[in-house]
């Protein structure tokens, strides 16, 4: 599990000479996204569960957002969860990522990755940065090697309370310092932020 052994940006710069910037890149006003009645039930229901651990957080809040956005974009996405995913061993970009979606629909391999997400440790959206920027830079690389380069990689750090959202175009990393919320009420926030990433990258 090579990623999570990226624990600070310093060490994106060190090895792959990837620039980090704090910088307000997310649109102010995304579109709307209609949340399902399904995923707003879901997370009623999460309400009531005990929601300490990041494995909690995953099934009860983290998937079932990723659910929703799949739902809305069946023809253009696969999301994948806890997936191995090698890319360059010898430059330790190998390992299981907690989730990647590929903009290519109904597969089951990565083939196209254009988002990567990580749950927070700790509950602290800042020591994720190092490992969901690797993945990310995986991503690039991947996507360049078979021939898909795209413009940027997006990426997240989520305690599924907060999500802190990344972009990384060539060797620069921005991090937009305004995380986005989600109550159990209100998903929607950060389903059309999701949404306006996909819309950008296809």
């Amino acid at each position: 599990m090579a990623y999570n052994k990226f624990k600070t940006l310093d060490q994106l710069k060190k090895d792959f000479g990837i620039n980090h910037f704090s910088n307000t890149w997310l649109p102010p006003l995304p579109p709307t996204f209609q949340v399902s009645n399904l995923l707003l039930q879901n997370l009623a229901d999460a309400v009531h569960e005990p929601l300490f651990t990041e494995k909690a957080r995953s099934e009860y809040i983290i998937a079932p957002v990723l659910k929703d956005l799949k739902r809305e974009n069946v023809d253009k996405i696969s999301t994948f969860s806890g997936y191995e995913f090698d890319v360059d061993k010898s430059q330790k970009l190998n390992g299981f990522c907690d989730f990647i979606i590929s903009i290519e629909p109904r597969k089951l391999d990565i083939t196209a990755p254009v988002f990567c997400l990580v749950e927070a440790k700790r509950d602290s959206i800042e020591k994720g940065w190092g490992q969901c920027g690797a993945e990310m830079y995986a991503a690039q690389i991947f996507n360049e090697r078979e021939g898909n380069p795209l413009p940027a990689i997006y990426g997240c750090v989520s305690t599924g309370f907060l999500w802190c959202f990344l972009k990384l175009a060539g060797k620069e990393l921005y991090i937009d310092p305004n995380y986005i919320a989600l109550s159990f009420a209100r998903p929607h926030d950060v389903l059309a932020i999701l949404q306006w990433i996909l819309d950008e990258s296809l």
